[in-house]
Parts: C-alpha cells; sequence; structure tokens
C-alpha cells in the first residue's frame, strides 16, 4: 500500500481526489458547497476550520473542472500529467493559512462566509492556485 501526500499530509489528498471528481461529474458549485460545509462541520466539533483544507479542496476542483471541460481541456490535462509533474504545480502552498479554528474563533477571525475577512482569505487561496504552473 502506498500513503499519497500533498504538502506532505495525508488528508490533502482525501481533499483532491474527493473535490477533483466532484467538479468533475456534479460541477464547481457542489464541489465547492461540500468543502465549505465539511469545513463548517468541523469548526462545530471536529478537527476545526481549516482554510488549508479550503485550499485542497479549491485546487482539486479547479484540476476536475479542467477534466470535464470538454474533450479538448481533458486531452490537454492528459498530455501535461503524461509529461510528469510535481505536487508544487498543482497543490498551492498551505502552511502559513489559518486552520483548527472552532467556530467561535473562525467567526470572530472571519466573520463567516459572507463576511470580507474570509472571501479576502478565499481570494488569497483563489491566487495561488491560478499562480500553479499547471493551471497556467
Amino acid at each position: 500500500m502506498h500513503e499519497v501526500l500533498l504538502n506532505r499530509r495525508d488528508d490533502f489528498a482525501k481533499h483532491f481526489i474527493v473535490s477533483a471528481a466532484l467538479a468533475a461529474y456534479a460541477g464547481t458549485p457542489l464541489s465547492d458547497a461540500v468543502g465549505v460545509y465539511k469545513e463548517i462541520a468541523d469548526s462545530r466539533g471536529g478537527s476545526g476550520f481549516s482554510f488549508n483544507d479550503i485550499a485542497a479542496d479549491r485546487a482539486s476542483t479547479r484540476f476536475g473542472e479542467w477534466a470535464a471541460q470538454s474533450a479538448a481541456s481533458a486531452r490537454n490535462l492528459q498530455q501535461r500529467l503524461a509529461t510528469g509533474i510535481l505536487e508544487r504545480q498543482v497543490m498551492p502552498i498551505t502552511e502559513d493559512l489559518p486552520e483548527f479554528m472552532p467556530e467561535p474563533e473562525f467567526k470572530r477571525r472571519f466573520g463567516g462566509i459572507d463576511a470580507p475577512a474570509y472571501k479576502q482569505m478565499m481570494a488569497e487561496i483563489e491566487r495561488r492556485i491560478a499562480a500553479l504552473a499547471l493551471y497556467r
């Protein structure tokens, strides 16, 4: 059995495969909603809200979108993957993102998912993903 890690974490690989599959099969809105719902649920009694996990979800959603956008985009992705890729080409840096936040801390720091501070953090995650080599 092989352990698959992204940014030295096995949970990111799990986020990646689930979000990519959801995006490819059911679309970006569902993939995004599932990822955010999971983090909200984690903030209420699990490991806490994690922007690290959201970054893994969003990067893989972008991957799934590209894979299913069209036959041409799928071929393009397959060709790029066939040449070999590095982890840093598909997964943004996440070590500095806030994580393990119980709901009260998440709301205090970010105000909830409709608040400006949350949207600013999401914009930073999207900026990091857009800079990845695979998605340029």
